[in-house]
């Protein structure tokens, strides 16, 4: 295997499920009605894998189980979506970081992914409101996802 560079990711990202607020994942439960199908997004503001920028580049999985993730009972399937601006070096560098390869954050997660069904270079448009009160991703033809900040008696705006 190929020494790994240095590598660092800075930016926003954002998850969208079928639960209901809150997801079940964020404090080690099951997902609502045992099902999980979600989209993950990010968008890397400042960023590289050795000398290949990844800044600007965006990245969405699109994943589903049944049980509780967290307690070994499920066995996810996971398909990702890199964006179609990215030039080979920066979709191998992607791809890398985020199968798990390259250390880190992402290796953990990838640990929880069963099943990875491919990689797909498409557009994504991701938006997150200069406020923080609203985030959406779309692949366009293929998967979209959007949230709004939770507002309430203790927060509302």
């Amino acid at each position: 295997m190929a020494e790994i560079p240095q590598w660092r990711l800075a930016g926003d990202w954002f998850d969208v499920c079928r639960c209901r607020v809150p997801c079940g994942c964020t404090f080690a439960q099951a997902p609502d009605e045992g099902r999980c199908d979600g989209i993950l997004a990010w968008h890397v503001r400042e960023g590289n894998y050795g000398d290949v920028g990844l800044d600007g580049m965006n990245v969405v999985a699109v994943g589903s189980f049944e049980g509780n993730i967290w307690a070994g009972e499920a066995k996810p399937a996971m398909g990702f979506f890199i964006d179609e601006q990215a030039d080979e070096g920066q979709r191998d560098a992607i791809a890398t970081i985020f199968g798990g390869d390259a250390g880190g954050w992402p290796a953990g997660f990838a640990e929880l992914i069963d099943d990875v069904r491919g990689i797909e270079y498409a557009p994504i448009e991701f938006e997150i409101a200069d406020d923080l009160g609203s985030w959406r991703v779309e692949v366009p033809g293929k998967a979209r996802g959007s949230a709004e900040a939770l507002t309430g008696p203790t927060n509302p705006d």
